[in-house]
């Protein structure tokens, strides 16, 4: 049977172009492969949702929870199901087992098992059900608004930064903390309410029918069918205050802000962000298995930096590519940023970038590889001929493009594990390189044709090389 080595230096067309191919293609495969903290995780979980408002948790957990766990006990992958019953809400959450392959399949057959239900067996209040597999979504970098401004500001401030970073490509969920749930509250004067007749159980019902939107069916004609409904839900101040909560038949009407105060305002939690000594509300920007957290932390602090009208931080090569005209995502991004500038009285700042962490390893990497095959090169040169030094050295970084062009094709990633085995293996190929390199120079020292002493030289060491591999 023909050798690796017999077969290769018998072929060096057919070695060339795999060369090129793995140079070409670990190139690329370096630069569009994700970058995250952690390897993805596979979600094993599902979410089973259904709301039923104003029920009590008894008769969520009879009128629902309980049909649903009926039905889907039995599904094949189910490994356990948690139960969470509250006022007005069944969340069912099912544990699938380990081995679970598909779970967009088991996702279908939990569907189609709730489907079985009887829709009269579920309370008429309630609404559909819903379900979903939980995905894991990692967060990668923070930014703070803050300042001394008032909060109505802060929230404001806040969802135009969220809107901002959601159009960032690359972007898809973004998370504000720190901010209270906005509230309307209608205090209702009893001096007013004695003066004109009414009771607290008036203003209720009044605020309840003015204040909602109802489906009023369809309307069927040749071209189509038409959707039919009352809009009336307002979620201002104003307008809530114009309900008319008594008219009589001559035509007067007392109106809402006429009994009571009707406020825009805050709900009354205790809860307050603060960044730097002073108010602020932050968004945490948060990044799937399938996005990078490098370009999406990069792409984040490009805007935080536009819109504090600051300069706008880059590697060597982004400076060169603006410098001949190239503008990538990033400089898009912060020239938008530049143009909405942050309101005054307030201030931007980026914080707990934890895709610095990968970007440590990234470089330790890089710094790992490149003086890795320095020495080697400069050990070799000094004790071997130049040639068999420098292909030596070429190995090792064809080694490490092969090795990520195979993480490209299976969809696996550079994180925190996949760089440290890298840099681990780095080392064997580099003890590994210089035993094979040293063992063909010698037999070409000893007169041997070059060619036959890189083949016998490499099969020479081929087995104790594979385990010493193999048991590290």
């Amino acid at each position: 049977m023909t050798s690796l080595p017999r077969f290769s230096v018998n072929n060096p067309v057919l070695v060339n172009l795999v060369m090129w191919t793995l140079l070409l293609g670990g190139a690329y495969s370096s630069l569009t492969l994700v970058r995250e903290m952690f390897p993805e995780a596979t979600p094993n979980a599902v979410m089973i949702s259904t709301a039923y408002p104003g029920a009590t948790p008894a008769e969520v957990e009879k009128g629902i929870s309980i049909k649903i766990e009926e039905v889907i006990k039995d599904i094949e992958e189910v490994d356990e199901i948690k139960t969470t019953i509250g006022e007005g809400l069944s969340q069912v959450n099912v544990i699938l087992r380990n081995d679970t392959a598909d779970v967009d399949q088991v996702v279908s057959d939990i569907k189609s098992a709730i489907d079985t239900i009887p829709a009269e067996d579920f309370p008429e209040e309630a609404e559909a059900t819903r379900v979903t597999k939980m995905e894991p979504s990692i967060p990668v970098i923070n930014v703070s608004y803050f300042g001394d401004v008032d909060e109505q500001t802060l929230k404001d401030t806040a969802r135009a930064l969220r809107d901002d970073l959601l159009q960032i490509p690359g972007i898809t969920e973004v998370i504000l903390q720190g901010v209270r749930v906005d509230e309307i509250s209608v205090e209702v004067l009893p001096q007013n309410l004695n003066a004109y007749g009414l009771s607290l159980p008036d203003v209720a019902s009044a605020i309840a029918h003015a204040n909602l939107d109802l489906p009023a069916g369809q309307i069927k004609t040749q071209g189509a069918n038409v959707s039919v409904r009352t809009l009336g839900e307002e979620d201002q101040a104003g307008p809530i205050g114009e309900i008319v909560v008594r008219s009589d038949a001559a035509g007067k009407v007392t109106r809402l802000r006429e009994i009571a105060d009707v406020i825009d305002g805050f709900e009354e939690t205790d809860l307050q962000g603060r960044f730097n000594a002073k108010p602020a509300i932050t968004a945490t920007i948060l990044k799937t298995p399938r996005q990078d957290a490098i370009d999406i932390s990069k792409k984040v602090k490009a805007l935080v930096a536009g819109k504090m009208r600051q300069p706008l931080e880059r590697d060597w090569l982004a400076k060169l590519k603006y410098r001949v005209g190239i503008r990538d995502e990033i400089e898009r991004v912060y020239a938008r940023a530049w143009d909405q500038p942050c309101s005054s009285g307030g201030a931007l700042k980026a914080s707990t970038n934890l895709a610095r962490f990968i970007e440590s390893r990234l470089d330790l990497l890089e710094r790992n590889g490149f003086w890795g095959m320095v020495f080697v090169f400069l050990s070799l040169l000094t004790f071997l001929n130049w040639r068999v030094a420098f292909w030596v050295m070429f190995g090792l970084l064809l080694a490490v493009f092969g090795t990520i062009i195979v993480m490209r094709l299976f969809g696996f990633s550079l994180n925190l594990i996949s760089m440290f085995g890298l840099i681990v293996v780095l080392g064997l190929l580099v003890d590994d390189a210089i035993i094979v390199g040293e063992h063909i120079y010698t037999r070409v020292e000893e007169g041997m044709e070059p060619k036959l002493a890189a083949i016998t030289g490499a099969e020479a060491v081929t087995w104790p090389v594979l385990c010493a591999i193999l048991t590290t």
